[in-house]
Order: structure tokens, then C-alpha cells, then sequence
């Protein structure tokens, strides 16, 4: 009969069935040898393997290897082969090899540090990027310098185990992340707050800090703040600190008088009032309040600058001409009457009263998903979705492509080209994604009013950046 030779480097694969020999034997053939269905020279021959053809065998049972040939069991005698030695298995581990090791959000010095780590931390590395280990930090992908890492290689003995590699979530207290700079941070415990000199409950106690101490924050570190303190790091639980927006002085030079807070004081003023960082006619306008919106006095200017209320927006100070605010009552504007009656407030009306209420929240956080301030916050198509329900007007909450691609929420497109009036509803693109991102309220034709980080404030629509990002308007 003629012999049939097949040539092939690895025939089988690594199976977990145990035998004599260990599992992933290499072997040689020493001779043409057949490869059987059973371990017998009896059982049928599938097929003649030729003389140096490496095979991996599975197990061996007696005098025969069992392996695979094209994925099904076969045998081949063990008289005609020999075993190839396996070449020592390593392993790589890597470890920071000095303290406070930036971890970087890309492959550059020039990146967002994520985070810090201590010396001798183990590192899972995915692989080397140039001079950069590609690891995983808080579950996204981040990058550590070569230089700040030693990598040991190691061979594995026969019957161990390779060392595991600890991931590179950091201990407690070694990844210090950044905190909002823009914040007032102070005590919020009137039995006082513990100040650590460790992150960690079982840290010594350095000193105990008064209610309503204001604290010099520096980071974060898990839940706890790095706080600096005589000169030193130290660590307060960070729920016991409170987070407040850090209130902007009044305007240098301006002589201001209290005034009576508990009386209400309104805009009177049918066509709106000018806010003004100074008190004067030729300071610049902050925005504008509608008709009947409420204000915040503090005081009330006097010397050269006689005539104007110190008001304050958010944790700002601005400046409002007396003669247009009551601490009456305030007479609404004579409108026609409208045939038939309108069921709802007219969409104008809707407008001015969305405005007034979201300028009440000038200065708080941006917080993301939230359309509520008792959340601590908006992220902007929750503040359109709370000022415009609060106003009057219904609208199911989304996001911000859903209110401009679904017509069913706030009405039809309208062209970019338009020229806004207050009250528009402005849309913008490609802010920190593809397509509709950003959404906003107009206060006139270029100032609008919008959730941002890092808190809800007023931009110009002349500025470059948010020119270049308009998508278009909406109009109730």
C-alpha cells in the first residue's frame, strides 16, 4: 500500500485531561510512524506521520501519546519518538520605583495627570507604548512612564505557579486626585472634625479642627481630603466637609450700606433691568432680570455711587439701579386679551419666568444627569427640563439630541443664521461628543444662560469657541 506522509509542526492542542506525563508534551518523531484510532498496533492507521514531525501530546497511557489530528482523538506509539525539553517559562513583573508616580491620561508628560501612585506599587502593564507602559486605572486606560518602572524578569519553575500581578488600583492613600479649586471647602461636624496623618481611620490623630473650619484642600484620596495643615498633609473624611462655590468680593472702591433683607424686593421694570458689575451706567451688563424677578439685596451704595442695590447672583456681586426695584408690589404688563383663552401661559411668559427661575441658581455645580437642585445641581438639558417645567410648560426630560432631533419636546429647528431674541433656546455641537451636546437659554441677542462646568453660569455667543459650536435655535 502506498504510505500517504503528512508534514506538520504541532498537531495537537493543549487538553486538560491528565495522565502519566504532564499535559503539553512536545515530541519528535525519530522514525515515519502511524498514527492510530486506539493504543494498539491493531486499531486502524489514519495516517503515516514522517520521520522529525513535531507533535504535542495530550497524555500518554502505557506505551502510547494520545494527541489530536485535525481536532479528534488519535495515538501514536511512544518507540519512535523522543521528548523535546520545554524552554523555561518567565514572567515580567513591574514595579514604580519612586513615590508620587504620575499616572497620565495619555501617552505624553504633557497629559491630565489621573492620579498618583507610591513606590513599589505592582503594575498589570498591557504593553509599552515608546516610553510608556499602557496599564488600566479606575477601569479606563492610562499610561506611566518606562522610567518610573523597573521591570523584573523571572523564570517559572516546573510545578509553579507565575507570581500574580496585583492590579493597578492603588492602596489606600496613594492615588491623590485632583478637587475643584474653585470650591470653599470647611468643617461640617459640631462636635469638630479629626484631621489624620494618614487617609485611614486607624491614622493618628494630629488635630482636632473646629465647626466651621475653612480648610486649605489639595486633593483627594478615596473618601478623604488631603488637607494642607501647619505646613503638613493631612487627611479629614471628606464627609464631613462641605463643598461651597467661594463667594467673588464686591466691586474694589464701591461704599455699600445694609439694607432691611426681610423685605422683598422686585424688579420693576416692564421691559427688564440691566445687572452691572460696577455701579455705573457705563460698567459692563451681566444679564438682564425680567419684570417682577426677585432679587438678593445686600446693600445699597452710597458716596459717588450713590443710586444702585448691591445684589448678588450665585456667590457674585452685582449692581441694579434702585429706581427700578420696589419692595411692593409689581404691576404686570398690560397685555390684549387673547380670543379664545389660552390654556397655558403664553410662551413668552413661559420664557421670562424659566429665566427668572434659572438665574436663581446662577453659581451652583454642574452635576451631571441632574435636572434637579436638590441634587446640588443641573447638567444642561436638566436645567432646561426643570426651568421650563418649574415655568409652566411640560416637557419629559432627555438629552440634549433629543430635544433638537424630536420636535415633540420643544417645537421645530431653526436655522443657525437666525438672529436670537431672549427666550430662544439655543443648541450647539460637537462640544465633548459627535452631534447635538450642548443646550442653553438666550438672554438677549448674544448672552445666554447654561449649565457648565464647572457651574451654572453666562456665556457669549460671540466668543469664538461657542460660534464655531452653534447648531441652532428652538423658540416656544
Amino acid at each position: 500500500m502506498k504510505k500517504t506522509f503528512l508534514t506538520l509542526t504541532t498537531l495537537a492542542l493543549i487538553s486538560s485531561a491528565t495522565g502519566v506525563e504532564a499535559a503539553s508534551t512536545t515530541l519528535i518523531l525519530t522514525d515515519n510512524v502511524n498514527i492510530r484510532t486506539a493504543a494498539t498496533t491493531s486499531a486502524p492507521v489514519i495516517t503515516t506521520l514522517k520521520k522529525g514531525t513535531t507533535v504535542t501530546a495530550v497524555k500518554k497511557t502505557g506505551s502510547w501519546y494520545e494527541i489530536r489530528h485535525q481536532s479528534k482523538k488519535a495515538f501514536i506509539t511512544a518507540a519512535y519518538v523522543k521528548t523535546v525539553p520545554a524552554k523555561a517559562a518567565t514572567t515580567t513583573t513591574y514595579i514604580t520605583n519612586t513615590a508620587s508616580v504620575n499616572v497620565r491620561e495619555k501617552a505624553t508628560t504633557s497629559s491630565k495627570s489621573l492620579g498618583k501612585l507610591a513606590k513599589n506599587v505592582n503594575l498589570a502593564v498591557k504593553k509599552k507604548t515608546g516610553d510608556w507602559y499602557e496599564i488600566t486605572y479606575q477601569k479606563k486606560p492610562a499610561f506611566v512612564h518606562t522610567t518610573l518602572v523597573t521591570a523584573k524578569t523571572s523564570t517559572v519553575t516546573t510545578g509553579s505557579k507565575p507570581p500574580v500581578t496585583t492590579p493597578v488600583t492603588p492602596p489606600a492613600s496613594t492615588a491623590v486626585k485632583a478637587v475643584d479649586s474653585s470650591k470653599q471647602y470647611e468643617v461640617n461636624a459640631k462636635e469638630g472634625l479629626n484631621a489624620r496623618l494618614s487617609a485611614s481611620t486607624t491614622g493618628k490623630i494630629y488635630k482636632t479642627l473646629p465647626h466651621k473650619t475653612v480648610l486649605k484642600v489639595t486633593g483627594a484620596v478615596d473618601s478623604w481630603y488631603q488637607v494642607q495643615l501647619d505646613g503638613k498633609n493631612v487627611y479629614v473624611a471628606s464627609n464631613y466637609v462641605l463643598a461651597s462655590a467661594k463667594e467673588t468680593p464686591p466691586a474694589p472702591g464701591v461704599s455699600v450700606t445694609p439694607v432691611d433683607q426681610s423685605k422683598p424686593y422686585k424688579v420693576n421694570a416692564p421691559t427688564g433691568l440691566n445687572v452691572r458689575t460696577a455701579p455705573s451706567t457705563t460698567s459692563t451688563v451681566f444679564t438682564q432680570l425680567a419684570h417682577g424677578s426677585s432679587v438678593q439685596v445686600s446693600g445699597e451704595t452710597t458716596g459717588t455711587s450713590t443710586g444702585w442695590y448691591q445684589i448678588k447672583i450665585g456667590t457674585t456681586y452685582y449692581y441694579v439701579a434702585k429706581s427700578y426695584i420696589t419692595t411692593g408690589s409689581v404691576t404686570s404688563p398690560v397685555t390684549p386679551p387673547v380670543t379664545p383663552p389660552a390654556p397655558t401661559i403664553p410662551a413668552s411668559g413661559i420664557m421670562e419666568k424659566a429665566i427668572s427661575i434659572g438665574q436663581k441658581y446662577l453659581g451652583t455645580p454642574y452635576v451631571w444627569g441632574s435636572s434637579s437642585p436638590v441634587n446640588g445641581g443641573f447638567d444642561c438639558s436638566g436645567f432646561i427640563n426643570y426651568t421650563l417645567n418649574t415655568a409652566g410648560y411640560k416637557v419629559a426630560r432627555t438629552n440634549v439630541n433629543g430635544y433638537w432631533n424630536n420636535d415633540g419636546y420643544l417645537g421645530q429647528k431653526l436655522s443657525k443664521l437666525r438672529q436670537p431674541v431672549r427666550g430662544d433656546i439655543i443648541f450647539f455641537e460637537n462640544t465633548y461628543a459627535a452631534g447635538p451636546t450642548h443646550i442653553g437659554i438666550m438672554l438677549n441677542n448674544d448672552q445666554f444662560i447654561h449649565a457648565n462646568t464647572p457651574s451654572l453660569g453666562i456665556s457669549r455667543l460671540s466668543e469664538r469657541y461657542w460660534t464655531q459650536k452653534l447648531l441652532g435655535f428652538k423658540a416656544l
